[in-house]
Order: structure tokens, then C-alpha cells, then sequence
């Protein structure tokens, strides 16, 4: 790249090549930024010869990433420091991609900002191959205990999953933000052996809402559990979901709930009658 590019200048790109061509070079400097280490110290915990800890802290020395100590031992210098804090979740985010796939494109990034490195600790869950339909019990069963249920989607939930809903705030009092598309809505209505559960629903106190608009994804909320579905049609069961309890998707959830919910109507009972 000759000359190079002002989003992505020789310099940084050399650097980052640099680091993430070894995985001796990452585990050295993640060493020596948790604590300073003499080069036996660094031979043993990251289990690279003599000769390759030494040639790996020359390197750092010279780029200005480590410093030998009065004692004898070597510490990551603050560019060190901050070198392995910006790696690290880059290379949880470039993970999540290559894990994800095409299932980034759910994530409503854009919106409601969160970095993706976050979402390296979900699990992906996929239908068996002779059943499409059995990621549903990721919902049912969650729901079944869940204290406080919170959603925002653009499908009308399986009737299994409709009648969970509406057992967990009529017999245990479940706590409710559930966000729905006016399309989702006029689907309901046109089922009429379904306004039953729904209005029973929204009687016994759960807060149901419409949003005149699209939603980018269909995003719930089961206590301290995010769970990201896709379908493969507007209307029925989850096919692929994404899993995490990680505390910032978590955050971020809510707030990705709360935007929707504060630009939608609030429906009541009669809206199902």
C-alpha cells in the first residue's frame, strides 16, 4: 500500500501485523501489561523458548512497548499498555464476524451504538436439520421462569411461546416490555382464536406496545439473558438465535427496547376484543 491511506496509515497497519503474526508476541505482552516479568518468568508462562522471549523483548524495547525495570524484569511502557487494550477487542470483534456471518447484519449497531467485541461470548444456536422449529424451546423454557420478559420484534410469536406469555403474567406476575409492529398487530387481529390469549395478556398487566415502523431485528430479553432470532418468514417460528448473559449486550438490549418503546402506543385490552 504504497504511500498509504489516512483511515489506514503504513505505520498502524505494520504495527498490527506485527503483533498478531505471533501468538508468542501477543501472550509476551499480555504478560508483561499484567505484571512486570524477568525472561525466565516469561519462558514459563508462556511457554516459548529462551531464545525467542529475548529476541520478542528486543523487539518491544526497540518499539518502544516494554522497559526493563531496576529489578531486572520487564513491564509493558503505557504504549505497550494501550497497544494490547485496542487489540484485544478488535480481535473479539473480527472473531464475532467470522462466527456471526451474515447474523451481523441483525445487530441494530448503528442505532443504538455498542462495540461488537461484546458479543464474543454468545452462542449461536441452529435448528436440527430434520426439525427447523427447535430453537423455539430457547424461548419456552426461559420463559417459563423469566421475572421480567422484554422484547422488541416484527413476528407474531409461536402459539406455544403466546400461551407461556400470557401464563407468566397471569400466574406469576412476570414484568413485561413488549414492543410489536403494526404489521405483527393486524396479523394477531386477523387470527381471532388468538385475541384471546393476548387480551388476557395485556389484562393481567402486561405492557404492550405498536411501533408504526420497521424493526431491524427481533430482540428479547429474559431476565439477565439477550436472545437475537431470525425467521424465515415474517410471521413463525425462530429459526437461527444468538445467545449472551454478557452484561454489556445486556445493557444495550434495554436500551435498543427502550428507543422503540418510547416512539411507540401503548395497546390495551380492547385493542384484542
Amino acid at each position: 500500500m504504497s504511500g498509504g491511506d489516512d483511515r489506514f496509515p503504513d505505520g498502524a497497519l505494520d504495527d498490527i501485523a506485527y503483533l498478531s503474526r505471533s501468538v508468542n508476541r501477543v501472550r509476551i505482552l499480555d504478560a508483561i501489561t499484567t505484571a512486570p516479568s524477568t525472561r525466565s518468568e516469561l519462558e514459563e508462562t508462556t511457554g516459548a523458548s529462551r531464545t525467542t522471549v529475548g529476541r520478542i523483548i528486543n523487539e518491544f524495547e526497540e518499539r518502544g512497548w516494554a522497559r526493563r525495570t531496576t529489578d531486572g524484569e520487564y513491564a509493558a511502557t503505557p504504549p505497550g499498555n494501550r497497544m494490547l487494550s485496542e487489540f484485544e477487542p478488535f480481535v473479539q470483534s473480527v472473531q464475532v464476524i467470522g462466527n456471526f456471518g451474515d447474523l451481523v447484519a441483525w445487530l441494530p449497531l448503528d442505532e443504538v451504538p455498542i462495540d461488537l467485541h461484546h458479543f464474543s461470548d454468545s452462542t449461536v444456536h441452529r435448528p436440527e436439520p430434520a426439525d427447523p422449529t427447535s430453537t423455539l424451546a430457547e424461548f419456552t423454557t426461559r420463559m417459563e421462569a423469566a421475572a421480567e420478559f422484554q422484547c422488541v420484534v416484527r413476528i407474531a410469536p409461536p402459539v406455544p411461546l403466546e400461551r407461556k406469555m400470557r401464563d407468566g403474567v397471569v400466574e406469576r406476575g412476570m414484568e413485561t416490555k413488549h414492543v410489536i409492529t403494526d404489521g405483527e398487530l393486524e396479523y394477531l387481529l386477523d387470527r381471532p382464536d388468538r385475541s384471546t390469549n393476548w387480551r388476557e395478556y395485556v389484562e393481567a398487566g402486561a405492557n404492550v406496545y405498536r411501533y408504526d415502523g420497521q424493526i431491524p431485528c427481533n430482540l428479547f430479553v429474559f431476565d439477565d439473558t439477550v436472545l437475537i432470532a431470525n425467521t424465515s418468514s415474517d410471521f413463525g417460528e425462530p429459526h437461527v438465535v444468538i445467545e449472551t448473559g454478557n452484561k454489556e449486550v445486556l445493557s444495550w438490549a434495554r436500551r435498543v427496547i427502550e428507543k422503540y418503546r418510547s416512539e411507540a402506543e401503548r395497546i390495551n385490552s380492547a385493542a384484542f376484543r
